[in-house]
């Protein structure tokens, strides 16, 4: 064993020796060589174990960095390409910035939420930073470092389980996007270097002067150019770095952040026709020089004085996975969200952003962060990204861990309006009303059923009520919910819900105070349809089996004359639309 030691030593020790023989040129290639092997290395890892890459990427920067390995050389030259990455990673954020999909969350909850999460997790940090002893600008730092969640982790983990239309879904994406709006504010006032009213005027005079020009352009320039690019891929990609680039240098001579420039220049791109095309083409480039910079920031962890950041690094912790979500899950309850849908969404964002680092970073360069506190950020940013994957894959079983504390919530105040009835007996229950509950709310109310919806989305309840539909609102999976209905007087239950566990429970649920009602509910997947027959359902609706079979009928039904299917299809639509919106 010793002897393996040894040897590994020494192999180690050889090629730290040749890289330093090495001439500059050619050390800047083996620099990136050895990044990109070892990082893909540890990505294969992270994926095997179900982790997020950015902690992969970091853990690279410090076992290649100088503090373990030492194999890069030039370092300067890797933090060069790192504020590059840094660029891309904001020009991305910033095409990911639509306020259709923030609207379509609830605009007004979604800002009322955002900025009291925000605010209240800034103060609460920022007293106990204070508290602990660090500086007043230390603790703004933590404070707004640990207020945003991660926009890149969680978009990718809920689009890969298929939850980023669920309300909860629909609620994390619209407040990230949200939050990503006030970092960049934060970037600008920390950037400035002067808190004082007059540098900090100047500041925003500047950022709103750019905003404008951005605007500008969009309308009268952009969009032209970019149809004319749009006929060469390779002309498309290069108008977009312009782009980019352009906003970089306009916001470096305004003497502002790069990163806000980066940031603008996707804002400006981000209703362009051509947004997925340009989001393809750049992904590439953005991925490559994203890699060095979380590799860049590994290779600035440093260890000596970190032991006495431990407490920082323990508030750092309890703050994303305690404080965070604990305010988020009461503001959310506040604004009318039920106990899960709120429950889901706080632990959703129980990390460090992206953005954490990136302001971190600009707090060393300022001078106003040392490089033990940076660390430790960067250590609570792994660690609470490490976490996330197993917050959201197993969110429903922590739901029934917390449930009756969560529910003691009950007590805030709640609105008393959330539901419209017509006459007393209904014959059908509707459980969920949008997309696929939509058109079925069309149909029955079409042919005069007595219809009722439930739906847990209190945007959706408020339409509903304009339009006359009688409708509760409330989670079916709460006892108390179903226990106001009348199972009994019931011919029909239909339920829309996609989620496998809550269908189970409510199917069992209807079954067994009403065994007599039919049953309809829906299966994501073949296996989960034949376990929802196997425990009563009358009916399971698959609805990407039934999407194939749809379009296979529109196919050899219509002989091809899909210009008359789409007519069809669009009128329906707009009748759903109507319903609905």
């Amino acid at each position: 064993m010793v002897s393996i030691t040894g040897y590994a030593v020494d192999v180690v020790s050889g090629i730290g020796n040749h890289i330093a023989k090495l001439p500059a040129s050619e050390a800047i290639i083996f620099d990136i060589a050895v990044i990109l092997i070892v990082a893909a290395i540890l990505a294969f890892i992270a994926k095997f174990l179900r982790q997020p890459l950015i902690p992969a990427y970091v853990l690279t920067g410090l076992i290649i960095g100088p503090l373990v390995f030492g194999f890069v050389r030039n370092l300067d030259l890797i933090y060069a390409f790192s504020e590059i990455g840094i660029a891309f990673l904001l020009f991305t954020a910033g095409l990911e910035i639509s306020f259709k999909k923030i609207k379509e969350a609830g605009l007004k909850k979604i800002v009322l939420i955002g900025l009291l999460q925000v605010g209240v997790i800034f103060a609460s940090v920022f007293f106990l930073a204070d508290f602990m002893g660090l500086t007043s600008l230390q603790a703004a730092y933590i404070g707004i470092i640990l207020a945003f969640g991660s926009t890149m982790v969680d978009i990718k983990l809920l689009a890969d389980r298929g939850e980023l239309v669920t309300l909860h879904g629909r609620l994390v994406l619209g407040i990230l996007l949200f939050q990503d709006l006030i970092a960049i504010i934060a970037i600008v006032v920390f950037t400035s270097g002067n808190f004082a009213v007059g540098p900090l005027f100047i500041a925003f005079a500047k950022l709103a002067t750019i905003l404008i020009v951005a605007i500008v352009l969009q309308k009268y320039v952009l969009n032209k150019l970019f149809r004319f690019a749009a006929r060469s891929n390779e002309l498309l990609f290069l108008s977009s770095l312009a782009v980019l680039f352009f906003f970089i240098i306009l916001t470096y001579v305004s003497e502002l952040s790069i990163v806000i420039g980066a940031f603008i220049a996707g804002v400006s791109l981000a209703n362009s026709p051509f947004k997925m095309e340009l989001e393809s083409r750049v992904a590439p480039l953005r991925d490559f020089f994203a890699i060095l910079f979380f590799v860049a920031l590994g290779m600035q962890i440093v260890f000596s004085g970190i032991g006495e950041r431990m407490v920082l690094l323990w508030v750092l912790l309890a703050g994303a996975f305690l404080i965070k979500p604990i305010i988020t899950l009461i503001l959310l309850r506040v604004t009318c969200y039920r106990s899960r849908t709120s429950f889901f969404t706080a632990i959703s964002l129980a990390q460090l952003s992206e953005f954490s680092l990136i302001i971190g970073a600009i707090g060393v360069s300022m001078g106003a962060l040392d490089v033990s506190i940076f660390s430790t950020v960067i250590l609570a940013t792994i660690i609470t990204m490490s976490v996330t994957p197993y917050f959201i894959n197993l969110k429903d079983g922590l739901y029934r861990v917390f449930k009756y504390p969560v529910r003691m919530l009950r007590f805030l105040p709640m609105r008393d309006d959330l539901k419209y009835e017509r006459g007393d007996d209904k014959d059908v229950l509707l459980i969920g009303s949008h997309r696929m509950g939509g058109a079925l709310m069309e149909e029955l109310l079409g042919k005069k059923d007595k219809l009722l919806v439930v739906d847990y989305n209190p945007e959706v309840i408020g339409i509903l009520k304009k339009k006359k539909v009688s409708c509760i609102y409330g989670d079916v999976t709460s006892p108390e919910l179903l226990d106001k209905i009348n199972l009994k007087k019931l011919r029909l239950v239909i339920s829309t819900i996609p989620d496998y566990g809550e269908t189970l429970h409510l199917l069992k649920k209807i079954k067994r105070v009403a065994p007599k009602v039919k049953v309809v509910v829906t299966g994501s997947r073949i296996s989960e349809a034949l376990r929802l027959y196997k425990a009563g359902a009358d009916f399971v609706v698959t609805p990407k089996i039934i999407a194939g079979q749809e379009l296979a009928e529109v196919i050899h039904g219509s002989k091809m004359d899909l210009k008359k299917e789409k007519r069809k299809h669009l009128k329906h639509l707009s009748e759903i639309h109507k319903l609905l919106y």
